[in-house]
């Protein structure tokens, strides 16, 4: 019996090993990186000091049916609606980061906002099947159309979490090539900045191979938890780490709480930005939603100079 027993209980540790965890959703057709129609593309890089930027964006798609009538947590790539969904998010992101670079953004099975709003256990669940999307699409650029050149690493929101785990998996070879990582909106932990070395603190406005993090909120407990504590972030209108204000604009100024490594915005009115459909994430007081519109003049004018440090200390 003892013997008989041992095998069915293998048997069934085979079994659950082999399963298939995709099973447990519906899935919309893969994107195919091969061809155009899987990317948002702006070829604007001329001259020899040229760059690419590799955007991930943020989430933009709620959950939707299918034909047959199911419940689906990730976009569907090739549906015209959810990709115009996208739309608004990939241009802004293309004229910050890459108005005089080329511009790489792939369409991915991101999860929904749903997904976001049951928390962080159903995030981590899901997140993997998008990420390996961005991987695949990372993997393809990298092998068909970098052709060796510099690159800025940026995503959003989802975005900037899949950011986080393509530094993670970057071999040295790619990571030489890496201008800056640019984590906006979501966190770095304190085990991933101590265990990877392809992630470091920016600390300045030119260093390189560094990442750039911060998360914008009015006050402290505004934070978002579903987004994760981070231990990284930095002003980027004055670009330092130590809590010295800067000025926005004529009513705001910006600051680093280093205990807490959020970004203080003061001056605004919060209820302006706030917006009740995602108000179960996003508190009054939280300005995720502005964290790329507050700082599009600062971050445009962070990657030129950048770059720009980059390609003259690999020159020298």
């Amino acid at each position: 019996m003892n013997k008989v027993y041992s095998v069915l209980l293998c048997c069934l540790f085979v079994c659950l090993g082999c399963s298939d965890k995709s099973a447990r959703y519906h899935l919309p057709t893969a994107p195919d990186y091969t061809q155009e129609n899987a990317w948002y593309k702006e070829l604007n890089a001329k001259g020899e000091r040229q760059a690419d930027v590799f955007y991930i964006a943020p989430t933009c798609v709620w959950d939707w049916q299918d034909a047959n009538g199911n419940v689906m947590h990730f976009e569907d790539v090739y549906n015209a609606d959810q990709r115009e969904a996208l739309r608004p998010s990939l241009e802004l992101a293309a004229d910050i980061f890459a108005p005089t670079y080329n511009f790489y953004a792939p369409y991915y099975r991101q999860i929904t906002l749903e997904s976001w709003m049951e928390g962080t256990d159903t995030v981590e669940e899901r997140f993997p099947y998008a990420m390996a999307d961005v991987k695949r699409a990372f993997d393809y650029y990298l092998e068909h159309d970098n052709g060796g050149r510099p690159f800025i690493l940026a995503g959003f929101s989802q975005g900037a979490k899949a950011v986080v785990e393509l530094l993670k998996d970057m071999s040295p070879e790619v990571y030489e090539r890496l201008v800056a990582a640019y984590v906006v909106g979501y966190s770095v932990s304190e085990r991933e900045l101590d265990y990877f070395n392809t992630i470091e603190a920016a600390r300045d406005s030119i260093d390189t191979g560094v990442t750039v993090c911060y998360n914008s909120v009015a006050t402290a407990d505004a934070a978002c938890p579903v987004l994760g504590k981070s231990a990284l972030c930095i002003n980027p209108v004055n670009w330092k780490t130590d809590g010295s204000p800067a000025y926005l604009n004529e009513v705001a100024t910006v600051r680093v709480d280093t205990k807490n490594h959020v970004l203080l915005v003061e001056g605004f009115n919060p209820e302006d930005y706030y917006l009740p459909s995602l108000g179960d994430m996003f508190p009054v007081g939280n300005y995720h939603l502005q964290e790329l519109t507050f700082y599009q003049d600062c971050l445009r004018k962070n990657v030129e100079q950048r770059v720009r440090h980059f390609l003259t200390k690999n020159e020298e």
